[in-house]
C-alpha cells in the first residue's frame, strides 16, 4: 500500500494510507506538493521553487513563505512511522528540497509515464503482435482522466501556471498518441468496434484532431458503415 497516492488527471487529489488529505491551509501549500510529487525523483533547488510560486517577489520574502509553505504541508501530511522510526515526507536542506524516497509514493501520472516509457523501451519487430505493450498502452489511457490538474490554479503565479501548462500539453499528446496507436492495431486486426472506442475517446480530448476524424472514416468505411464516413466527413 503507498503512504502518499496522487491524483493528477482531471481534480487534483491526496490520499494517506488510502484516506484523503483533510486539507491545505492555502493553494501554496497544495501547489507545492503538486510540483513535488510531479517529480518524486527530483532535487528540486529552493530558488527555483520561490520563483515558481513566488516569481518577482524578493529574495528573504520569498525564502520565509517557503519555509512556512513547508511547515504547512508537514503539518497537512505528518511523518510516517517505518520500523518504529519516523519518516518526514519532505527533505528539506538549505539549498535544495525533495519528496523522500523512503516514502512509498503512488501517482496515475507516474503510473502513465512508467508504462508508455515501457512501451517505447521495449524491443519487438511489430508492436500490434506485442500483446504486453498494447496492455501497457491501454493501462496507459486508462489511467488519464483528464487533464494534467485541471481544476488547480495559481492566480498569483504566471510561472506556475506554465509549468502546468507545459505538463498539461505534453500529458494530452502522449494520451492522443497512445489512443492513435491503439486504434491502428484495432484496426490492423479489423476489431472495428474497438478501433472506434479508441478514436471516440481521442476526440473527446482534442474535437479538432484532423489524424483521428481520417481514421473514424477509415473505420467506418472498413466496417462497412460508409454513409456514416461520409456523414462524419461532411461534419
Amino acid at each position: 500500500m503507498a503512504e502518499l497516492s496522487v491524483s493528477f488527471f482531471g481534480r487534483f487529489q491526496a490520499h494517506v494510507r488510502e484516506k484523503p488529505v483533510p486539507g491545505f491551509r492555502t493553494k501554496k501549500v497544495q501547489a507545492l506538493l503538486i510540483y513535488l510529487a510531479a517529480a518524486t525523483a527530483t532535487t528540486h533547488r529552493r530558488e527555483t521553487i520561490m520563483t515558481v510560486l513566488w516569481p518577482g517577489m524578493p529574495d528573504s520574502s520569498a525564502r520565509a513563505n517557503l519555509r512556512q509553505i513547508l511547515f504547512l504541508l508537514r503539518q497537512a501530511i505528518p511523518d510516517f512511522e517505518e520500523s518504529g522510526t519516523p519518516v518526514s515526507l519532505v527533505i528539506a536542506n538549505p539549498d535544495t528540497i525533495q519528496l523522500n524516497p523512503q516514502v512509498r509514493i503512488e501517482s496515475d501520472l507516474g503510473q502513465f509515464t512508467r508504462l508508455l516509457h515501457e512501451v517505447r523501451a521495449h524491443s519487438h519487430p511489430n508492436l500490434a503482435g506485442c500483446n504486453t505493450c498494447y496492455h501497457n498502452l491501454e493501462q496507459a489511457v486508462t489511467s488519464y482522466q483528464g487533464d494534467f490538474i485541471a481544476d488547480f490554479f495559481l492566480d498569483d503565479s504566471n510561472d506556475f501556471e506554465d509549468w502546468a501548462e507545459i505538463n498539461r500539453q505534453a500529458c494530452r499528446r502522449k494520451a492522443l498518441d497512445a489512443l492513435e496507436t491503439l486504434a491502428g492495431i484495432a484496426t490492423s486486426q479489423k476489431n472495428y468496434p474497438t478501433a472506434r472506442q479508441y478514436i471516440e475517446r481521442e476526440l473527446e480530448i482534442d474535437n479538432l484532431r484532423e489524424s483521428a476524424y481520417r481514421r473514424f472514416m477509415e473505420i467506418l468505411a472498413l466496417n462497412g458503415q460508409r454513409a456514416e464516413a461520409l456523414a462524419v466527413y461532411e461534419n
